[in-house]
């Protein structure tokens, strides 16, 4: 069901609304040294792939090698953690060329038909000659492809084959998503709200999490993550993970004229209420979805003497308390 699009705010350099204290664990790891180390890595490799081209001063404080430093704290080694830095800018560059930066050639009219073709760059295509030759020469025209295939050079590096598979099957079910997001700004339509936070359970941080034990060097098999309890945990933790992301960006979207389909902007339009008070529900959903993973991280916990899963479950909640740090800090989304 369609909904009318509420007043945007008035556009400042102050967002016109503060994010609460938000009910989420504290870091587990704060090394500014090791996050500098990996974010010097990361801009080496981000120039060599050619994304974010003209951008990159705002990526570097962006500072995904510091967000690396904060979700992953089972290792500190710079290389390992140089993988996640990829990830978060091999997928943000999937954002910012396809869907919400203009300046780098964002279009809801193009995204569907980009994320398409994007797929190749994660699962590969196999196709006879010389429609193989003709399919590498387009990929390499586009950034986004680029660093899609570089990251995922790195993913096989890392990943047992079904973890490759895990890290491929989530990141196509997030560009399915992310798709749909096309036609909302297209049209100046807005989902319900149970259908954006169904959606932004998908289009999340959830392939970003999917490399936890990878990066970690451990497996948890993958009849084990895909049991229900382990796919519902993780579920809950992209979904948090990610609302956090509505909040803290909602406003720099905004006057990017991307589109005010998230969260805050739906809320305010469904209850005709200020986008302060929208932020506060917004905050209100973040923290219901928190106590329902807490519940289910303790119940986990305790019903399971297995060193791997447990390791995987303090790995999620870490990444839950890293990813708040880094959001309330990053460049990226100070205005």
């Amino acid at each position: 069901m369609n909904q009318p699009k509420i007043a945007p705010p008035p556009r400042s350099a102050t967002p016109p609304f503060v994010v609460r204290t938000l009910f989420c664990p504290p870091p587990t790891r704060i090394d500014e040294p090791l996050g500098q180390e990996v974010n010097e890595r990361l801009m080496a490799w981000i120039s060599s792939v050619g994304i974010f081209a003209g951008k990159e001063e705002k990526v570097r404080a962006s500072d995904f090698g510091r967000y690396a430093m904060l979700c992953h704290a089972d290792t500190d080694d710079p290389d390992r953690l140089l993988l996640a830095a990829q990830c978060f800018a091999a997928l943000f560059a999937v954002d910012d060329h396809y869907c919400d930066d203009l300046s780098l050639g964002g279009s809801p009219e193009k995204v569907a038909e980009r994320l398409s073709f994007a797929i190749t760059g994660i699962d590969p295509a196999y196709l006879p000659h010389p429609f193989n030759e003709e399919l590498t020469q387009q990929q390499m025209c586009d950034p986004v492809i680029r660093g899609l295939l570089a990251y995922m050079k790195r993913v096989n590096q890392f990943c047992t084959p079904s973890q490759v598979a895990r890290v491929r099957q989530i990141t196509i079910a997030m560009f399915v998503t992310m798709a749909a997001e096309g036609p909302w700004r297209l049209y100046g339509t807005q989902p319900t709200v149970a259908e954006y936070l169904a959606s932004r359970q998908v289009n999340s941080f959830w392939p970003c999490q999917a490399l936890i034990d990878s990066i970690g060097g451990y497996q948890v098999p993958a009849n084990t993550y895909s049991l229900p309890d382990f796919h519902h945990i993780s579920a809950l933790a992209s979904l948090a993970t990610t609302l956090v992301n509505d909040l803290y960006s909602a406003y720099k979207e905004h006057l990017n004229e991307t589109g005010d389909f998230k969260l805050p902007y739906l809320l305010a339009t469904r209850h005709k209420c200020s986008l302060q008070e929208a932020i506060d529900l917004a905050a209100d959903i973040h923290d219901a979805v928190m106590e329902e993973y807490e519940a289910l991280h303790r119940s986990l916990k305790k019903g399971t003497r297995s060193p791997v899963l447990r390791r995987y479950l303090t790995g999620l909640r870490t990444w839950i308390g890293g990813n708040l740090e880094w959001h309330k800090n990053s460049a990226r989304y100070h205005v």
